[in-house]
């Protein structure tokens, strides 16, 4: 939800009738495509409703709005014409690559949108946006090659881990990209930022050697396969 209370909503969808109002797509291009629509503050008309994909299966699990009204949506896509723009990358690295999309504030065009991933599957959950437009990434990949910038941690420890990436404004390089996790497992699903740049990210471990800095609770529950985690990346 934006400050003037429009709420933006998005998801995947296989309907050909969605409802599309003022649309950067406005068909479904594939078997299953995102969807990105936007509410006003009433929750009675559509400022604009839009499919978003190529002619695979896309799907949205994330989206965040700045300051301004432009939204951002991460998922996963198998499409190998899913629309870019600006794109950090522009092609298909894997079969299931993540996502990164900036929609415009009236959602009829990219200001940016990607590819990001490595070469096996690769899906993002959450999404957040800073003060400054950087945003923000989590999700989980199989990939031992994802790609990597400034990183935490330059591998996959297990057969997927969660991933923590940070754009620039521009979409068009990373700030940081690393691996999240230990030996047994990871899965990022949600992100926030606050003023200063930090990125806060929570999901689920199965790692007994899960990374820990001054933890409430330093090892894996005994009760339980896996728990929750939740960390916090400086700037």
């Amino acid at each position: 939800v934006d400050s003037a209370g429009n709420a933006y909503v998005t998801g995947y969808t296989s309907s050909t009738n969605f409802p599309i109002a003022h649309a950067f797509h406005g068909t479904n291009q594939g078997q299953v495509n995102a969807f990105v629509t936007k509410l006003n503050a009433s929750g009675s008309v559509l400022v604009y409703s839009t499919y978003l994909g190529g002619s695979a299966r896309d799907e949205a699990d994330g989206i965040a709005v700045d300051s301004a009204g432009n939204a951002y949506i991460t998922g996963y896509t198998t499409s190998t014409n899913f629309p870019t723009a600006n794109a950090l990358r522009g092609t298909l690295n894997g079969g299931t690559d993540a996502f990164v999309t900036k929609l415009n504030v009236s959602g009829s065009a990219l200001v940016y949108s990607s590819y990001l991933g490595g070469s096996s599957y690769d899906q993002g959950f959450g999404i957040a946006v800073d003060r400054a437009g950087n945003t923000y990434v989590t999700g989980y990949t199989y990939s031992t090659d994802f790609p990597t910038v400034h990183a935490l941690q330059t591998t996959n420890n297990a057969y997927e881990t969660a991933f923590v990436t940070k754009l620039n404004v521009s979409g068009s390089a990373l700030v940081y990209s690393t691996y999240l996790g230990g030996t047994g497992g990871e899965y990022g699903q949600g992100i926030a930022a606050d003023t200063a740049g930090n990125a806060y990210v929570i999901g689920i471990t199965a790692s007994t050697d899960f990374p820990t800095v001054h933890p409430v609770q330093g090892k894996l529950g005994s009760f339980g396969y896996s728990d929750a985690f939740i960390s916090k990346i400086t700037p």
